[in-house]
């Protein structure tokens, strides 16, 4: 793959910015992630981080409605969006290069001149209010909020995202205006401005949009590196399949971890893709889920791997047991060198194909740096080819026994008592 050659540099107020130059491309792209999300809140703002996300696109200074602000992006033939997670808060758009200028301004008018206005906050909440019920309607996302609250007990990071109804129902444009001024500051921030840059001045487009902006201590957020413990988060609920989510956290899958990179093969070889081993097991040769794989997600601190599953509720019981079955696999025997080529591929080739595309090289250099990693992606991917079968099965050994195993499940049951027999509880 072709080397990318980002340009870093941290501006007088604060804010990191980083460049890339891409001459064959007809467009910019630009990305302005915050360090905000749910673990930057408590149990009297949950959700307002991504509330916030919301209000801001009912208008700015110069923009003063929806109308207005999706005109500057989509009249010139780009377009924009955000959104919130745990940890970042991200404002991007892809506009044509001769709307470059335009392109670097609304990220800033979004995330520092929003209004913030009364009127706006009312009808905004009926929305968030709606895609709360949604996502409780859909146990598929619902048990992921779910198994938060087991996995990282008494931490911002078993927060929900988009926060409770009743938090929703309360929140006041002080409490938006508060949460802004404590993290919506250029030092708090990365912008990345990907594409055809065009010997364009960049770095003075942005220095002009964050003129009255000041430089701010960075907030880090409330520490976490205790391994997970097992726990069970039950919801009884009349649906047709049994949602299940079993989880282990664990500092070894870290943003900045040096095994980081075993974690993610690892996850790779165990459910990532049809031809991972959870689908072709216990979905294509033991035909009890229709729906099962698993997913690796890194914060600065610590990580986790997850198994998600959508199951014939007559046959969770078996399902579990087949999933502790490759758990333990892993933790005993080599990963064959055939099946871990297989699996390395698959994360490289997404690297390659991420190298291709202008929003994944943002988050790369945008929210992975911002949150400590300084790895290129072709660093990564040297790790990535380097992990060894017997790495895999020594951090398997480590992190997958019984007693570090977090389980959220959404299901017609009268009883959990075969959820907390599985976990030993």
């Amino acid at each position: 793959m072709s080397r990318i050659s980002p340009k870093f540099e941290t501006l007088p107020n604060g804010l990191q910015l980083v460049l890339i130059d891409l001459p064959s491309f007809h467009s910019v792209t630009n990305f302005l992630v915050i360090r905000s999300g749910s673990r930057y809140e408590d149990a009297s703002n949950n959700g307002i981080a991504h509330f916030l996300e919301h209000m801001v696109f009912k208008g700015t200074k110069k923009y003063s409605n929806t109308s207005q602000l999706a005109e500057a992006i989509e009249g010139v033939g780009g377009y924009f969006n955000a959104w919130t997670a745990n940890d970042h808060t991200a404002y991007w758009n892809s506009v044509p290069l001769s709307a470059w200028q335009r392109g670097i301004e609304v990220p800033f008018e979004l995330a520092f001149n929003a209004l913030l206005r009364p009127d706006d906050l009312e009808r905004e909440r009926g929305v968030i209010i709606e895609e709360i019920r949604r996502m409780r309607d859909d146990p598929s996302s619902f048990v992921d909020d779910l198994l938060g609250t087991v996995l990282f007990p008494n931490h911002p990071l078993g927060n929900s995202v988009i926060g409770s109804e009743s938090n929703i129902q309360k929140m006041t444009i002080g409490q938006f205006e508060d949460y802004r001024h404590a993290y919506y500051h250029p030092s708090q921030a990365m912008f990345v401005c990907v594409g055809n840059l065009a010997g364009n001045d960049i770095r003075t487009a942005v220095l002009e949009q964050t003129k009255n902006l000041t430089a701010a201590p960075v907030t880090l957020p409330r520490h976490f590196e205790t391994p997970s413990i097992n726990g069970l988060n039950f919801y009884k609920k009349d649906t047709d399949q049994t949602h299940f989510m079993l989880a282990v956290a664990d500092p070894s899958f870290a943003l900045t971890s040096e095994t980081g990179s075993i974690g993610r093969v690892m996850n790779a070889v165990l459910g990532s893709g049809m031809s991972s081993r959870l689908f072709l097991n216990i979905r294509e040769k033991k035909g009890l889920a229709y729906a099962i794989h698993s997913s690796s997600h890194a914060f600065e601190d610590t990580g986790l791997i997850q198994i998600a599953g959508g199951v014939n509720t007559k046959k969770v019981d078996q399902t579990l047991s087949a999933v502790d079955e490759e758990l333990s696999k892993l933790a005993t025997e080599l990963v064959g060198a055939d099946e871990l080529g297989k699996a390395k591929a698959l994360i490289v080739g997404s690297y390659d194909m991420s190298a291709d595309q202008p929003i994944d090289l943002a988050r790369w250099y945008g929210t992975g740096r911002l949150l400590g990693d300084r790895e290129s992606i072709e660093q990564a991917r040297e790790k990535i080819l380097a992990v060894k079968a017997e790495e895999i099965r020594e951090l398997a050994k480590k992190v997958f026994v019984k007693d570090r195993q977090a389980l959220a499940v959404i299901g017609p049951y009268d009883s959990d008592k075969i959820f907390k027999d599985f976990l030993g509880i």
